[in-house]
């Protein structure tokens, strides 16, 4: 049902007892007024004389203001001098003590002292009262007919009832439903533009606290939208990413693997050649997994919302861990990588994904970007009770000092990556400071006076950061 279709019904059930009610307390008024009247002109008439005037039939002076009954008649009209029935104009009849009357127009004596007699639709009152005389003037009866046209008033006036009612309420809701149909139009609108576009708020009332209660839905709404759509862009770049950036690298283990095989069919001995073509194809596949965490790791970050996986972590075995992960392909390399840790375990609350991944990039990109011959030192140190430091120092050949300020810029690779690893994006060291940060690590770069470069994560405990 219609907001319209409901006002209507609402209006015709509130106006017809209010219609009714009018018809039927206008009536009670006007009846009590003709009861009120006719009492009066019966006092009037038995003051000035109406039973000797019954009894004798000799015409005495009327009453001041009335018509007196014509002798020998019903007892006659009484009204204005001078004219017809007027507004108060009633009419007398006499009866004797058995309720007849000798005059044939006399209407019938009723029993109740007050009553009321139609006249076409209308009705009219009668009041039964005692006069006191004998034969046909023992009892009188007034009777006052409706004054002209007045059920024509009294409908007019229930009609004037109803169609105020019907009218204060259309005008009231009017504006109501026309600001309704103009709030629907421009939710219609503002969810076509994925709730970009706020709803007007007009004036101050309920259908305005609606409008501001739909903004702030629609701004609800639009977060999340926006951060679906975020993580829609992340995903698409992260398969991209991972489609581009494989690609390559397995073109490369599927020729290094291909030329292991022609080496390997021509029969013997596997020499350097296979043993070259061997490291070629692990350096290709330990690249690619790097790749593959990297991405993943890029995707986890781009989603601020993610919770951390925090949870009592032994960097120890972590960083054990890592150099275990990186010494065959260090090794192909000709790198040497060594590590040291403290001798009591050094458990902290972290997240060890992002942790172990921050160091995997930093142990990576140390042995990846060093020469033959070169060395790569994981050092683990203990800073007051939880805090610690955990720094990866190599000696090849680093970056120069305006280099040095863009490593942790994404897609920023310096003039020596580029040469030596074309394929690259640039990902690593900028996941390491993500990384950091989500972790609530200092992460620094120096480069040593022995060259090279070193990169230090470190969490300081209160004490050791006041001091």
């Amino acid at each position: 049902m219609t907001l319209r279709t409901r006002l209507f019904v609402t209006s015709g059930l509130v106006a017809t007892p209010l219609v009714v009610g009018s018809y039927l307390l206008d009536e009670r008024l006007r009846m009590s007024a003709m009861e009120d009247a006719l009492r009066s002109a019966v006092t009037t008439e038995l003051a000035f004389g109406l039973r000797e005037r019954c009894e004798s039939g000799v015409r005495p002076p009327p009453p001041p203001g009335r018509g007196l009954p014509p002798p020998g008649g019903p007892a006659g009209r009484g009204g204005p001098p001078g004219g017809g029935p007027g507004p108060g104009a009633y009419r007398l009849s006499t009866y004797s003590a058995d309720g007849t009357s000798r005059f044939a127009d006399a209407p019938p004596l009723p029993a109740a002292t007050v009553s009321t007699f139609r006249t076409g639709l209308e009705r009219g009152l009668q009041l039964r009262f005692e006069i006191g005389g004998s034969g046909d003037c023992a009892i009188g009866l007034a009777r006052m007919a409706p004054r002209p046209g007045q059920l024509r008033d009294q409908l007019a006036a229930v009609a004037l009832v109803g169609l105020s009612v019907f009218g204060g309420i259309w005008i009231a809701a009017g504006s109501v439903i026309t600001r309704m149909r103009r709030l629907t139009d421009q939710v219609r609108q503002s969810a076509a533009s994925s709730y970009a576009d706020q709803v007007r708020v007009e004036q101050d009332d309920e259908v305005a606290a609606l409008a501001r209660a739909f903004n702030d839905a629609g701004a609800t709404v639009r977060a999340q939208l926006t951060q679906i759509q975020a993580r829609e862009e992340t995903l698409r770049h992260f398969v991209a990413n991972t489609t581009h950036d494989v690609a390559i690298p397995m073109s490369v283990l599927q020729g290094h693997l291909s030329n292991l095989d022609s080496v390997l069919a021509a029969g013997g001995e596997p020499g350097a050649a296979a043993r070259s073509h061997l490291h070629d194809a692990v350096k290709e596949t330990h690249y690619m997994a790097s790749l593959l965490r990297n991405l993943a790791v890029a995707t986890k970050l781009g989603d601020a919302g993610a919770p951390l996986a925090v949870g009592p972590v032994d960097l120890s075995s972590l960083v054990e861990r890592v150099i275990g992960r990186h010494r065959p392909i260090a090794r192909a390399t000709g790198v040497e990588l060594d590590y040291a840790v403290p001798d009591v375990p050094l458990v902290v609350p972290t997240d060890a994904t992002l942790l172990e991944q921050a160091l995997s990039n930093l142990v990576d990109n140390a042995v990846r970007y060093n020469t033959a011959g070169g060395h790569v030192a994981v050092v683990l140190d203990r800073i007051a009770a939880s805090g610690f430091v955990l720094s990866v120092t190599d000696d090849g050949v680093g970056v120069s000092d305006e280099e040095l300020a863009h490593l942790t810029t994404r897609w920023f690779r310096g003039s020596e990556a580029r040469t030596r690893r074309p394929d690259g994006k640039g990902l690593g060291l900028a996941i390491v400071s993500e990384a950091c940060q989500r972790l609530g690590l200092t992460l620094t770069f120096s480069r040593p006076d022995a060259g090279g470069l070193s990169a230090a994560m470190a969490k300081a405990t209160h004490e050791a950061a006041s001091s």
